[in-house]
């Protein structure tokens, strides 16, 4: 799969002034090194999903504290997202030490999350992780994106994979994990996988000959910003993806509460739900890119949002056991994959020497407005139950596929077509 990509990708390789040509053993270990670190970084990230039911009944949280702490994280992950994509740019012979720094960067924050009992160090701590983790997406989905312009939704997908791999595996962990060992003891065990990892992400990737750096000056990342916030088919993309992201951040934060309280399932177990949530997306990501290439961004996005909505509401009403895990299957489908296409999307719509940027502003914007979800859920989880959140999710993810449905954001092109 990796080699079709390539062949198909060795005709663009060239098509813009900020790309290097590589070999085709180079695209196949970039693309390879940066589809496993991808999942090694949502692996991390997973697991604390189910560490923080955990974290809250220790410290005593209420579910608005829960809120704060999911909502700072965000912001704290949106506000990084913007220097990152001007670092991806600017510096892209810094790739594989960015990239390094990324996962040695989450282990080393687990620690100190594992190390402090105070709610607001905590939530600081669990900030800088989302730093961290945000360094990750600018500068490897800008090369990625560089370097694959013509399979351009396909190459994003399969690095969107390698997150569903992790996001499907972490919760399965971390679940086993907590069964027996406190949540403290694998916070901060955490360092050690973080620190090979991201020493081997950078032994791997400086091997590899960076894209040629178009932002010749600070001045001119904000004259590329600009221009990028002056293409309203762009700002479209950026709104319902902030819809999307709100949904996706509450679920993240109160799936495993809600499982976890009100369906009274133990923590390994929660892990498997969590798991059920991503393990669809190993499939339906790369089949939603590449119809996306095909068909249209539109015609993927928008039945794909419209059918999420929908898993949401049956989230709030169906009963646990096997409906409650059909359901999750359901919603699985589209619950991770549909940021590859959003990305791809706004990738369509920037020029080649500021892809980087273009992911960074997607990932920042869309955090910052998704941000304030979580704390809105808590709020709403505390007045009335942990199933008002997921009718929330839905009204978020329905308003943002109604907006892809009825405005012209798309970009007139020739899709990729495979013979």
């Amino acid at each position: 799969m990796a080699q079709d990509i390539q062949q198909q990708g060795d005709g663009s390789s060239a098509s813009g002034p900020a790309e290097r040509e590589l070999t085709r053993g180079q695209r196949r270990t970039l693309l390879v090194t940066t589809v496993t670190g991808h999942g090694i970084k949502h692996l991390m990230n997973a697991a604390f999903a189910v560490l923080l039911p955990e974290m809250k009944t220790t410290l005593g949280l209420t579910n608005t504290q829960v809120g704060i702490l999911s909502t700072s994280r965000f912001l704290a992950g949106g506000l990084a997202n913007f220097p990152a994509g001007y670092i991806a740019d600017r510096f892209t012979n810094l790739r594989a030490i960015v990239l390094g720094i990324s996962i040695a960067g989450i282990g080393i924050t687990y620690f100190l999350v594992g190390i402090t009992t105070s709610f607001w160090l905590m939530t600081v701590f669990a900030s800088l992780m989302i730093v961290a983790i945000s360094l990750w997406h600018p500068a490897a989905i800008g090369s990625l994106s560089r370097q694959f312009t013509s399979n351009r939704g396909f190459a994003i997908s399969l690095h969107g994979t390698g997150g569903s791999v992790g996001e499907a595996v972490g919760p399965l962990i971390a679940g086993v994990l907590v069964g027996a060992f406190t949540w403290q003891f694998i916070s901060q065990g955490a360092i050690i996988p973080g620190l090979i990892l991201g020493f081997a992400v950078w032994l791997i990737l400086r091997r590899i000959p960076a894209d040629i750096g178009q932002a010749a000056s600070f001045g001119d990342y904000f004259v590329g910003v600009r221009g990028l916030l002056s293409n309203k088919r762009l700002l479209l993309v950026l709104l319902f993806t902030g819809g999307f992201a709100g949904a996706q951040a509450t679920m993240y934060t109160f799936l495993p509460v809600y499982l976890r309280e009100d369906i009274a399932l133990e923590p390994e177990v929660v892990g498997l739900y969590l798991s059920l949530l991503n393990v669809p997306g190993l499939a339906s990501q790369p089949a939603m890119g590449y119809l996306s290439d095909r068909w249209g961004r539109k015609a993927v996005l928008f039945p794909a949002m419209a059918s999420l909505g929908v898993f949401y509401v049956l989230l709030g009403t169906v009963p646990g056991g096997w409906p409650l895990v059909a359901t999750v299957i359901g919603a699985g489908l589209f619950f991770y994959p549909m940021m590859a296409i959003f990305l791809a999307s706004a990738a369509d719509l920037a020029p080649s020497d500021v892809q980087s940027t273009t992911v960074s502003l997607v990932f920042g914007v869309a955090t910052l407005v998704g941000s304030f979800a979580p704390l809105v859920a808590g709020y709403l989880a505390d007045e009335y139950s942990l199933r008002a959140t997921f009718y929330f999710c839905a009204a978020l993810v329905l308003s943002a596929a109604f907006v892809a449905l009825v405005t012209r954001w798309e970009r007139p092109r020739e899709y990729a077509t495979t013979e």
